[in-house]
């Protein structure tokens, strides 16, 4: 499944922009150029969380935004690269955030028994992730890292309550809102991710 992704974001780039290769052409990124940085492979990110495929999702808005911005030539082997942008994702999760009373959400009714309990209205999701690029060595170059970063980014998303049944949440309801956030934040972190990157030459 990953490699299918990759090969459809590969081949995306290459109608678009006519290059053999699956290259983006004429980087604009002087500094990089005079390091002998001209092309970078992006490597399958690690995930080290508990959340399958998040790797996947974070993998493809980090190409997604490299190639937007044109900055750097993405290439679809190590072997063509001059340098080697990988990553680890090492949180990916959610955890309440603001609760209130049942009562306060369900009203009592005749038939029904008060029960007091508190139940989750608000959840937080929490991506961290770990970015590293390092040069393939050359004759000219030795390799080394060139840069390396930390990220962490957070949305919070509403709890979704199971009317009639005190204390409880929709797990699959919560879990699709989850996913939401995780793309909304893994743009936006990918955003910071190629800033930073890009900054430090």
């Amino acid at each position: 499944m990953r490699s299918f992704v990759k090969a459809l974001i590969f081949a995306a780039v290459s109608l678009s922009f006519g290059s053999c290769g699956y290259t983006l052409q004429n980087s604009k990124n002087p500094r990089l150029r005079e390091i002998g940085i001209r092309r970078v492979y992006v490597a399958p990110l690690i995930n080290n969380t508990y959340k399958p495929g998040v790797e996947n999702l974070i993998y493809n808005e980090l190409v997604k935004t490299l190639v937007a911005n044109n900055r750097v030539e993405i290439v679809p082997k190590k072997e063509l690269a001059d340098a080697i942008l990988s990553g680890v994702v090492g949180e990916a999760n959610y955890s309440i955030s603001a609760m209130t009373s049942s009562n306060s959400l369900f009203p009592n009714r005749p038939d029904r028994p008060t029960i007091q309990t508190n139940v989750a209205t608000e959840y937080k999701a929490t991506v961290t992730c770990n970015f590293t690029l390092s040069r393939v060595p050359t004759p000219i170059y030795p390799p080394g890292q060139i840069w390396q970063a930390s990220f962490q980014r957070e949305k919070k998303f509403p709890g979704n309550n199971q009317r009639d049944e005190f204390g409880t949440t929709s797990a699959l309801i919560n879990e699709s809102e989850f996913d939401r956030a995780l793309r909304d934040i893994a743009q936006g972190m990918m955003g910071d991710v190629h800033e930073s990157m890009l900054a430090m030459f």
